[in-house]
C-alpha cells in the first residue's frame, strides 16, 4: 500500500503536466471543470460532488467519501477556433485554431488519522491555461494617390498559464453534514505581446520607404508560491443534498516578477525618423483574484438527479500592474529622457451557472447532460491598445452529453462538449484595409466588429477508487 501511494503520488504531479493544451480564448473564471462528473455535468456538483475532484469544488464534500481514490483526468483531446471580423478594417478576418489536450486533474485522497469522520486529500491541476494569437496582412492603394500602396502587419499574442497545488481535510460531524478546507499554492505567469507595422512606398519602386510606423508593446508578469483558501460546506438529507464554498482572492505570493519590453519608431514624409525604444525589468505593483461564493443543490426523484451549481464572483476594480518610469538611455544621453510604461487592468462581477441532469439506467451505466456558461470577465483598458484585444474573445457557453460506466470501483467517463461564444462590439483597434497619411499614426478607427468561438472537447476520464488495506484484507480473509 506504501509503494502504491508513493507511485499515485508522482502520477499526481506529473501526469497534469505531460497533457495539457493551451485554449483559443482568453481565461475566464469557469473555462475548465474537472472529474468525470465535473466535466459531463459542466460544474454542477458544488452539492453532489463524491470524489477527490471536491478539493476544488467543494472541500465540505471530501468528508462524504469513504474510500482512498486516485482521480486522474488527463487525456480529454479538445478542439478550438477562434474567428475575428472587422477588427483591422472592413473584410479583414482572423482565425486560430489550436488542436490538443484540456488540462489535467489529479488528486489522491486518505484518511490521514485512522478516524472514519475525517479525510483528507491533495490535488495538482492546471486552474488556466490560454494562448490566444492573432496574425494578418493587408496590402493595397492608398486611397486617393493610386501611385502609393500601404503594406499593414499585425501580430499579437497573449498567454496565461495558472498552476495550483492543494491539500484539503475535511470533518465528517454527521452522515448529513461536513465541512473542508483547501489550502492551495498557486503559481501563475501571462503575457500579452503586441506587433503593428503600417508603411507607406511607392508603386513603382516599393522598397522605397516613404512613411511608416513600427510599434510593438510587450509585458510579462509572473508570481509563485501565492496562497488560496477554500472552505466549503456539505449537508443531505433525504433525496436533497445542498453545498456551499467560499474562495478567497490570491493572498500572498512568495516571489514575483514583472518586465516590459516597448519599440515605436516613425518615419515621416519629410524623411525625419524618431524612435523610442526600451527593455527593462520591473516591479510587479500588484496582482489580484476575486472573493468568490458558490451555491449548489442536488435533487433525486427516482433514478433522475437534477443540479445547479452557481458562482459569484466579486468585481476587481480597476488597479495597475506595471508603472515604471525609466530612461531607456541610462543617463548617457544629454537631457531628460525618462519615459513612463503603466499597465492596469479590472475585473467586472460574474455570476456563472451550471445545469446538469444524470439518468442511472443501472448499477454500472448512468448517462449525464450537462450546460454552463462561463462569462469574460475582463474590462478593456482603453488605455492601452494591447489590452483591448481581449474583447475577441467572448462569453462562452457549454453543452455536453455523454456517460459514466463503473467496473470493479473504478469509474470511466465518455463524452463530448461543444462550447460557443459570439460577441459584437463598435470600435477596431486599426484598420489595416484602408491606410492613408492620415490615419498612419494611429490605433482606433470606427466600425462594428465580430468574434465568434467554438471548441469540441472529448471527455475521457478516469477515476480509480482503491479499497483500504483492512477492507481488501477482509475480503481476502472472506469476512
Amino acid at each position: 500500500m506504501y509503494n502504491f501511494r508513493i507511485r499515485a503520488f508522482f502520477i499526481l504531479v506529473l501526469l497534469p503536466f505531460l497533457f495539457s493544451a493551451n485554449a483559443q480564448n482568453d481565461a475566464h473564471y469557469w473555462t475548465h471543470q474537472y472529474g468525470a462528473k465535473g466535466l459531463l455535468l459542466n460544474g454542477a456538483v458544488i452539492a453532489s460532488t463524491e470524489d477527490e475532484t471536491a478539493v476544488f469544488y467543494n472541500p465540505g464534500a471530501l468528508g462524504n467519501g469513504e474510500d482512498f481514490g486516485l482521480s486522474l483526468s488527463f487525456f480529454t483531446p479538445s478542439y478550438s477556433v477562434l474567428k475575428t471580423k472587422n477588427y483591422l478594417g472592413a473584410g479583414n478576418e482572423i482565425k486560430d485554431e489550436s488542436f490538443g489536450f484540456a488540462p489535467g486533474y489529479a488528486a489522491i485522497g486518505f484518511k490521514p488519522f485512522k478516524n472514519e469522520k475525517i479525510r483528507a486529500a491533495i490535488a495538482s491541476f492546471t486552474r488556466f491555461r490560454s494562448d490566444v494569437r492573432l496574425r494578418a496582412r493587408e496590402v493595397g492603394v492608398v486611397e486617393n494617390q493610386q501611385d502609393l500602396l500601404f503594406l499593414g502587419d499585425l501580430e499579437f499574442e497573449r498567454k496565461m498559464s495558472e498552476r495550483w497545488f492543494g491539500f484539503a481535510l475535511a470533518y465528517r460531524f454527521s452522515s448529513h453534514f461536513s465541512i473542508g478546507v483547501s489550502q492551495f499554492l498557486t503559481f501563475h505567469s501571462e503575457s500579452t505581446d503586441l506587433s503593428i507595422r503600417k508603411e507607406i512606398v511607392n508603386r513603382d519602386n516599393p522598397f522605397e520607404l516613404l512613411m511608416g510606423w513600427r510599434s510593438n508593446f510587450r509585458y510579462a508578469f509572473s508570481t509563485h508560491g501565492g496562497m488560496l483558501t477554500k472552505v466549503g460546506f456539505s449537508a443531505g438529507e433525504g433525496d436533497m443534498k445542498i453545498g456551499l464554498v467560499i474562495t478567497t482572492p490570491t493572498y500572498y505570493n512568495y516571489q514575483s516578477s514583472a518586465s516590459y519590453d516597448s519599440n515605436d519608431q516613425k518615419k515621416f514624409d519629410d524623411g525625419s525618423t524618431v524612435l523610442i525604444s526600451n527593455l527593462v525589468n520591473a516591479e510587479l505593483q500588484n496582482y489580484k483574484t476575486p472573493w468568490s461564493v458558490g451555491m449548489g443543490i442536488d435533487l433525486k426523484s427516482n433514478k433522475t438527479r437534477f443540479s445547479i451549481s452557481m458562482e459569484f464572483f466579486e468585481r476587481i476594480p480597476l488597479y495597475t500592474i506595471i508603472n515604471d518610469t525609466n530612461d531607456p538611455f541610462n543617463g548617457l544621453a544629454n537631457g531628460g529622457n525618462e519615459q513612463t510604461t503603466l499597465v492596469r487592468t479590472e475585473n467586472r462581477a460574474v455570476l456563472n451557472v451550471a445545469l446538469g441532469v444524470q439518468k442511472k439506467y443501472s448499477e454500472k451505466t448512468t448517462l449525464i447532460m450537462g450546460f454552463r456558461t462561463d462569462r469574460n470577465q475582463r474590462v478593456v483598458d482603453q488605455d492601452l491598445q494591447t489590452l483591448s484585444f481581449l474583447s475577441t474573445s467572448p462569453s462562452i457557453h457549454h453543452l455536453s452529453a455523454g456517460g459514466f460506466f463503473t467496473f470493479n470501483n473504478n469509474q470511466f467517463s465518455l463524452g463530448l462538449d461543444y462550447a460557443f461564444g459570439i460577441k459584437k462590439t463598435n470600435g477596431r483597434l486599426v484598420d489595416l484595409s484602408n491606410i492613408t497619411p492620415d490615419n498612419l499614426f494611429s490605433f482606433s478607427d470606427n466600425g462594428s466588429t465580430s468574434s465568434r468561438f467554438q471548441s469540441i472537447v472529448l471527455v475521457l476520464t478516469y477515476d480509480f477508487i482503491l479499497k483500504s488495506w483492512k477492507d481488501r484484507r477482509k475480503r481476502r480473509n472472506g469476512d
